[in-house]
């Protein structure tokens, strides 16, 4: 019978990688859980959480954060997850484990460039300032984007890791060569 081995989502991907003013890198794996409070149970599980990111925010945690991810939907990350779920479960939420669901990447220095080759978002910290979350597509990627001091983290699916690495890496590139 084959073995399976665990593998990161970034494995031979030669990262991180810096073209221009560029950097990209792998965020490193972390425990994450989606909640999706039932009908009429979200101020319940904004409780039991310690309140829920309004959308298009992101929040610092004790041990890693939690974000808004999408319509009803929040993710949260980090040491205090697992904690975290089981406490919205028990207040009326649906909880899944997402932690190897996503792939995630941070993207530093020509933020706004690279970004406004795949995205259409505006991503300068004047519009999309550190603390807000976004979700969109990078290229044809779904895509959840965070604004964080110095750059921009990326949460992909997983199977879009290499694709994900591939359309950053090729932007960058683009960049650093108008950058010269």
């Amino acid at each position: 019978m084959a073995e399976l081995a665990a593998t990161p989502p970034f494995a031979g991907l030669a990262l991180p990688r810096a073209e221009g003013s560029a950097v990209l890198a792998a965020l490193p794996e972390t425990p994450r859980c989606s909640i999706a409070p039932f009908r009429g149970r979200a101020e319940a599980v904004a409780t039991a959480v310690g309140g829920l990111p309004e959308p298009g925010r992101a929040e610092p945690r004790e041990g890693g954060r939690i974000l808004w991810a999408g319509l009803d939907l929040w993710l949260v990350e980090g040491a205090e997850a697992e904690r975290l779920a089981r406490a919205a479960a028990e207040a009326g939420a649906a909880v899944t484990d997402q932690s190897d669901a996503w792939a995630g990447l941070t993207l530093a220095g020509g933020v706004v460039d690279v970004l406004a080759r795949l995205a259409p978002l505006d991503v300068d910290p004047a519009a999309f300032p550190p603390g807000h979350a976004a979700r969109s597509l990078l290229r044809h990627i779904p895509c959840l984007f965070l604004s964080v001091d110095g750059g921009v983290e990326l949460l992909v699916p997983r199977s879009y890791a290499r694709s994900a690495v591939h359309d950053i890496s090729e932007a960058m590139l683009s960049v650093a060569a108008m950058e010269r």
